[in-house]
């Protein structure tokens, strides 16, 4: 009788000879799921656990196609499915059984984040953070199965108890100002451990890293280890093997990227979620500081860098501004790039009207009507490239919350950003009425509100897209009664 573990089994069928492959799955628990029932008996499926953190990562991966398909539609899903599925298993059965499959999903993001209040049939939340959180949950359920094969043959690895079932990655979210990116990051690492920093142009590497920094002890000066953030970030991930840890770097491109990670540019390579490579550390003070944190924790100590499976690094990053530095080739390529689109569509954009002068009267006009059909409209007229449109949430909710401060933050920040950034070498009167001259004369007349600040056809457009003031309405009476 064969003597070896299930593994080595499934290896020597697929050795015989035949088309037909057999593989071997690693050990997890089963999802048993069925149809409705309603054209007869009732049906039912599987797929493992493994498989279903499979397909969360796949609409993760793929999410800019899936958000815009909440709503249920069979040759939709059906299509996304065959499209973006990467486990064949998963992928035969998703072209065949659509919606057992589509409710499956939408049950476990649901239960996942304790949103039981919002399911709805037929409509997933395909909010980014709720199907990151669904993953991670998932991902803290899989047993060990180095354990589960040890155990069959009466062996024990040496690693048992170390090994991580999260995929630590290194991604960049670009796109366009008030794109959402660092929202995006917010929703997928909320209630995560994180640590965050933004890099702007003089950050160091000695700032990333950390760096030995003069302290008063009693009367004497002292000198200790000061952490930057990703030795914080690796301490936390070291410390915490079982959970994911998010080092998030805001604005990365404002600063020379490649120079600031220094030696730990080698680290960024990844295989299997963590550096296919270690290093040894530069700076023995670090090293120090590292290793006295694991003694505290009863964790073994370190003699090289490595970043472990559990620690992924995010990033944003904007190519628009003019003070951003290029990121070299060589530094792009170990990380993946997600594209946070112009989407006037999502449902958080704010809905809130103001009211603006035209050369037809006042109109009240929307946040979405107003950038995304006109600005934006007119801005492509002009071939600006799509990292200078204006984002979805270019000016925030709160900033459009009341008519003073939308009038505000339309003229201190959007105007601003046209005038100084892109209109700068293109011709202002190509958006601005060709008899304001300066900026000046453009904040002094657009808060006045008693003449139109906009080129003609752009002016006409705002009338076009906005309501009209209704003039109709009768003013306050102040004579006496009669």
């Amino acid at each position: 009788m064969f003597s070896g573990a299930i593994d080595q089994f499934i290896d020597q069928c697929n050795g015989l000879s035949g088309e037909m492959g057999v593989s071997y799955s690693n050990v997890a628990p089963t999802f048993v799921f069925s149809n409705t029932g309603r054209r007869g008996d009732t049906k039912y499926f599987s797929i493992t656990l493994c498989q279903l953190i499979e397909v969360l990562q796949d609409i993760i991966d793929n999410h800019s196609e899936y958000v815009s398909n909440a709503q249920y539609v069979e040759k939709n899903w059906r299509d996304l499915f065959s499209d973006t599925i990467s486990n064949d298993v998963v992928n035969a059965l998703s072209t065949v059984q659509t919606l057992p499959l589509f409710e499956l999903i939408n049950k476990v993001i649901i239960i996942a984040n304790g949103l039981q209040h919002r399911y709805k049939y037929k409509e997933m939340d395909l909010s980014p953070g709720n199907v990151e959180r669904a993953k991670s949950y998932l991902e803290s359920q899989l047993p060990d199965n180095e354990i589960y094969l040890a155990g069959l043959s009466g062996r024990r690895s040496s690693t048992v108890g170390t090994l991580s079932t999260v995929q630590g990655r290194n991604e960049i979210y670009y796109g366009a100002p008030g794109t959402g990116k660092s929202h995006t990051i917010d929703e997928l690492t909320a209630g995560a451990r994180k640590v965050v920093t933004v890099f702007h142009p003089d950050t160091q590497h000695s700032d990333f890293v950390g760096a030995l920094k003069p302290v008063m002890n009693g009367g004497n000066i002292t000198y200790q280890f000061r952490p930057g953030p990703f030795t914080l970030a690796l301490i936390e991930a070291l410390t915490h093997a079982d959970q994911h840890v998010y080092l998030i770097i805001e604005e990365i491109n404002r600063a020379p990227a490649a120079a600031v990670f220094g030696e730990l540019f080698q680290l960024l390579d990844r295989k299997d979620g963590a550096s296919k490579y270690d290093i040894d550390a530069a700076d023995p003070d670090m090293l120090a500081y590292i290793n006295a944190s694991l003694a505290a924790k009863g964790i073994a100590a370190v003699d090289k860098l490595s970043i472990p499976s559990n620690l992924s690094l995010l990033a944003t990053m904007n190519s628009s501004d003019q003070a951003v530095m290029p990121l070299d080739t060589a530094f792009k390529r170990r990380w993946s790039f997600r594209y946070n689109k112009i989407d006037f569509s999502n449902q958080d954009v704010s809905n809130q009207t103001f009211r603006l002068m035209t050369s037809q009267g006042e109109v009240d006009i929307t946040w979405r009507d107003f950038a995304d059909k006109v600005i934006n409209y007119y801005l492509k007229e002009l071939n600006v490239p799509e990292d200078r449109l204006l984002g979805p949430f270019f000016l925030s909710k709160t900033e459009l919350s009341d008519e003073a401060s939308a009038k505000d933050a339309l003229c201190g920040k959007l105007f601003v950003y046209l005038w100084d950034d892109v209109l700068r070498h293109r011709g202002r009167d190509t958006i601005f009425a060709e008899n304001i001259r300066t900026f000046g004369e453009l904040h002094d007349t657009f808060l006045a509100g008693k003449v139109p600040v906009f080129r003609g056809d752009v002016d006409a457009a705002v009338y076009k897209q906005g309501k009209a003031v209704d003039e109709t309405e009768e003013p306050e009476e102040n004579g006496e009664d009669a």
